[in-house]
């Protein structure tokens, strides 16, 4: 992959005439038919895969009707990718997001559900996830609490899934995987090449962005493993731990594909689901 000052540029400006155009008839929508709204919302999240050349393969669907979603979390492009795929999620994420210059308005344009780290706040934000389920919206989460170099997944924390206790019914859960695997040219992507796509660690978001807006794109794989049933018998820690282990080793045999040397799958045999979908 080849960074192109030119292109970053050209990028740049597009990126700013595509939210021009189409944030304000998206405030509009969410003021006088906020149903409506995803419309709009994923018409920006497609332009900004075609505006950074991200190409995504879809394998499996996201579930129609009202899920909590679970993601692996590598980058914030992650957050477009998603965006792009499930129709009327709506992401939750760290409370810090809202403070982040433009991605911070536009995630609050989202209606997005910040989350703090103070435990004073988790009996509200558990109330506000459940409200939100059983008004009718699915939830796009990131587990891992932090974002990774996109080569493994970190274990998945349990406080968000406990909003499942409040939700009638046997609420369905679907893990999903990001992968970052190919150049656009469809060879398999180096750790390297892929970090210049995730975003982790210590890494600033202005130079970052610009490198991502230079880059050309590439080709990232989204698995939607099959829906299962949160159970009264399993507890959120245990939900939790079938969702990392799904994911995980979704992660692994897609990057052994590209690199087939011998891959160990540590959680193969040992699922913790019932009630596949």
């Amino acid at each position: 992959m080849n960074f192109s000052p030119v292109r970053a540029g050209v990028t740049m400006v597009l990126f700013g005439l595509l939210i021009a155009v189409l944030v304000v008839p998206y405030v509009v929508l969410l003021g006088l038919w906020p149903a409506k709204r995803h419309v709009f919302g994923q018409l920006f999240f497609k332009g900004c895969l075609s505006l950074t050349g991200i190409k995504v393969n879809v394998v499996g669907q996201p579930r129609k009707n009202v899920a909590m979603f679970a993601s692996n979390h590598s980058s914030y492009l992650d957050i477009i990718i998603l965006g792009a795929v499930i129709r009327e999620g709506v992401f939750v994420a760290k409370s810090e997001v809202a403070d982040w210059p433009l991605f911070g308005i536009l995630a609050q344009l989202a209606r997005t559900v910040f989350i703090s780290r103070d435990p004073r706040d988790a009996k509200r934000q558990r109330q506000e996830l459940s409200y939100r389920m059983v008004r009718g919206t699915s939830l796009v989460l990131f587990p891992e609490g932090t974002s990774t170099d996109g080569s493994e997944v970190k274990p998945f924390k349990s406080s968000l899934f406990a909003a499942l206790d409040d939700v009638p019914g046997k609420a369905k859960v679907q893990p999903i995987t990001v992968v970052y695997t190919r150049k656009r040219t469809g060879e398999p992507m180096s750790q390297p090449e892929r970090e210049a796509f995730t975003w982790f660690g210590d890494m600033t978001l202005a130079p970052h962005l610009i490198n991502v807006f230079g880059n050309g794109g590439c080709e990232v794989d989204v698995i939607f493993s099959a829906p299962f049933i949160s159970a009264e018998s399993f507890d959120r820690k245990q939900l939790a731990q079938a969702c990392e282990n799904i994911v995980s080793d979704n992660m692994a045999e897609t990057l052994a594909a590209l690199d087939p040397r011998p891959v160990s799958l540590e959680h193969e045999s040992d699922p913790i689901f019932i009630g596949a979908e």
